[in-house]
């Protein structure tokens, strides 16, 4: 269970984990956390037969999770005849409620929001709501600290796509090409059952995989017409100079590195910036060439009407079993392309 917690970086899949963990050990058969929001309470995640359903309710202070919210203490309704049970979950969720067990969350001493655990066989007791105070408790030191992430990594991300969209913005032919990137390979990342920390990793590394660019004159960048053997090679330049700034970025991992320098290297040793092959290149390198390739030949340009995703796919498997991609990342993308 620590081990659990400890790895999961969004708070969704957090308190999901945590309330899974404390059905199993109080054999209840759903639980919710809720927030404070305004003057009433909202879910933020559920788990069980009512999840997905209820969770865009809001749920009054008058009922059990806001009479449990402001007693602030953990409290066991096992008579719901004589409680004020908010019956609108049940009737839109279609679910049950026989009996419930909550406790407030606190986070840093302010109290926050509510968990609330449902429907055990013989009702619950007080050896259960201590559990479930303790269970509220490590809702809410954990929820500081992942909220805290969470703001720093949305924040950072915003930078980085605010920065790499001015790269984009400065040839009008490629505008959104690197959030797009980024977007299918994540898409790949979790098809690979990458954990939300490498998913963070790689997203960051396809947004920022033509940062290079910032150093390649305009003249060449939005030259029209054929570029000569030199003009290529500075172009083709951009890749290691996306690294070099990467390496100046305090926190960059070599993941994210490598996804910026290798993304125009290919299986066969025909890519560029250093002809790599098959198992020197890295995963995320392999996987945002495939990503490039495919916003690239499905996008609109001047000099072309976007290629439909079928033709761009019989392209990606054609190379890749000529070698230059990585035919399981194609295969992956045939799957889930947008």
């Amino acid at each position: 269970m620590a081990a659990k917690l400890n790895s999961s970086l969004r708070l969704s899949t957090l308190l999901k984990n945590i309330q899974e963990s404390i059905c199993n050990i109080l054999d209840a058969e759903a639980a919710s956390v809720l927030l404070l929001k305004d003057d009433h309470l909202q879910f933020l995640v559920t788990v069980g037969k009512a999840s997905g359903k209820i969770e865009s309710i809001p749920v009054p202070m008058e009922s059990i999770a806001g009479t449990i919210y402001k007693s602030g203490k953990a409290m066991v309704f096992n008579d719901l005849s004589k409680a004020p049970h908010f019956k609108k979950v049940d009737k839109v969720s279609k679910f049950k409620t026989k009996n419930i067990v909550g406790a407030p969350i606190y986070s840093d001493q302010e109290k926050v929001g509510v968990i609330e655990v449902l429907n055990k066989e013989d009702g619950f007791n007080d050896r259960d709501a201590k559990i479930v105070e303790l269970f509220a408790k490590l809702i809410g030191k954990k929820l500081l600290s992942t909220w805290e992430h969470e703001k720093f990594s949305k924040l950072f991300k915003n930078i980085i796509l605010a920065f790499s969209t001015m790269i984009d913005k400065r040839d009008k032919y490629t505008h959104m090409h690197s959030k797009n990137v980024a977007y299918i390979s994540r898409l790949i990342g979790e098809e690979l059952g990458f954990s939300e920390h490498t998913l963070e990793q790689l997203e960051y590394s396809a947004i920022l995989h033509d940062v290079g660019k910032i150093g390649i004159p305009d003249s060449l960048l939005l030259k029209k017409g054929k570029l000569t053997d030199e003009e290529y090679k500075i172009i083709q330049s951009h890749t290691i100079m996306g690294a070099e700034i990467l390496e100046e970025i305090k926190h960059t991992t070599y993941d994210i590195i490598s996804g910026a320098l290798e993304h125009h290297e290919r299986l066969d040793g025909t890519g560029y910036p250093y002809g790599k092959k098959n198992g020197e290149i890295s995963l995320f390198g392999r996987i945002i060439a495939i990503a490039d390739v495919y916003d690239a030949l499905t996008a609109k340009r001047p000099y072309k009407e976007p290629w439909p995703k079928e033709k761009v796919l019989k392209i990606l498997r054609q190379d890749s079993e000529n070698g230059k991609f990585d035919i399981k990342l194609v295969e992956i993308l045939e799957k889930i392309a947008p």
